[in-house]
């Protein structure tokens, strides 16, 4: 068997693991990502936040991979209370199999190679690492790289699995729509219910969804809510079964007490993205911490000498990734249970902010930040109640 070498492999071509690709590639590192699928419509409702369109804005400036720009958002509270917000700086809507391959396109141009099949098993072996496809192919690479998103098989080899307390179960519709559907995101929130439900408009198709914390609810529930919901955006019955399809996924949100101790590298490895446990726990926005992720992890690789075996990279992307932005998500975990199912000025913490927001300016522009990702944990109930008092 001939066996083929790179110095970097990378597991996962989604925008983690492609865009840590083009990175390297545009410095002239040899690397190679290894995926099944390529570019491929993942179950995610596809938003990519207004942050990550003005950090990332080389990338997301090309037109000819389709998107809707939002620029309203209305959300309903647990009392069916609404509000409708205007962005002056939008957020884009991809569909994944478009975002997915906009920045594998990007790293193929740079000159990463691209292996379409699975890897099935590596194993370490002094100063590297041997990769086995599942098509037979064999690789070996110096530094290894998971980004195989929050089911992810390296994970699970090198570090192991999510516990349940860390996920979200996700199900949704993609329903075909002809032109002139609204260009508005719905977000609902429900009462006792650590999640909420969504409708996400992309070029010619809204996507439907619902997430809650895994065990919470059973997977019949949750096809429940999110049938209903759907049946009542389109007037009170679901679309014929030939516009729809369906989809489901596991999405990392992790507890408080998992932050501290988690593990994101190790000899001659790291994970990134989802794979890392890298998303929002109140949201579940992943995208904008796939793409932070993949440039730390570079900036990490690129600074350190080789000679070091890799070790000052790790030991830099890990320090990196904390203060960019695991000490906000560790914040947020923190206050996921205030934040679905706590209390703010005597009403359920949700429906206090969509009904203050209704009257008060300065927490509409703190929900619109929230909305837009560029809201701190650390300080958003300080500011909402600062709001609050400023109406007296």
């Amino acid at each position: 068997m001939t066996e083929s070498v790179a110095e970097i492999a990378i597991i996962g071509a989604g925008p983690a693991g492609a865009f840590l690709a083009s990175r390297l590639a545009e410095a002239g590192r040899d690397v190679v990502l290894f995926d099944p699928k390529g570019a491929w419509e993942k179950p995610c409702g596809g938003g990519v936040p207004t942050r990550a369109l003005r950090e990332y804005a080389p990338l997301f400036d090309r037109t000819d991979y389709p998107r809707k720009l939002i620029r309203r958002v209305t959300l309903i509270s647990p009392v069916m209370r609404r509000i409708t917000i205007d962005f002056d700086e939008p957020f884009a809507i991809y569909s994944r199999q478009v975002l997915n391959g906009l920045v594998l396109d990007r790293a193929l141009e740079a000159g990463a190679r691209f292996v379409r099949a699975t890897v099935a098993d590596f194993q370490r072996a002094a100063d590297h690492w041997q990769i086995t496809t599942a098509d037979g192919q064999s690789w070996r690479a110096r530094f290894l790289v998971g980004a195989d998103g929050a089911a992810s098989a390296s994970r699970r080899k090198l570090v192991g699995i999510f516990p349940k307390q860390d996920l979200a179960l996700a199900f949704g519709y993609n329903v075909t729509m002809s032109e002139g559907q609204r260009e508005e995101v719905v977000v609902q929130f429900l009462r006792d219910f650590t999640g909420y439900v969504w409708a996400f408009p992309r070029p010619g198709v809204m996507n439907f969804g619902v997430a809650s914390k895994l065990g919470e609810r059973t997977s019949d529930e949750l096809r429940g809510i999110l049938k209903r919901f759907v049946a009542d955006y389109f007037g009170g019955q679901l679309p014929g079964e030939e516009r729809l399809s369906f989809f489901g996924a596991k999405i990392p949100t992790l507890d408080y007490a998992s932050w501290r101790g988690l593990r994101t590298v190790g000899d001659g490895w790291a994970l990134v993205g989802d794979a890392a446990g890298f998303a929002d726990p109140i949201t579940g926005e992943g995208i904008y911490y796939a793409l932070r992720s993949a440039e730390l992890m570079a900036e990490a690789l690129l600074a350190s000498p080789a000679a070091d075996e890799y070790h000052a990279a790790t030991a830099k992307y890990e320090r990196d990734w904390r203060a960019a932005f695991g000490h906000d998500l560790e914040r947020a975990a923190r206050r996921l249970p205030l934040f679905y199912r706590g209390r703010f000025c005597g009403r359920r913490f949700t429906d206090a902010m969509i009904l203050l927001a209704k009257y008060h300016r300065g927490v509409r522009r703190v929900l619109v930040r929230a909305v837009v990702g560029y809201q701190s944990y650390a300080t958003l109930k300080r500011e909402l109640l600062r709001s609050v008092l400023r109406v007296f």
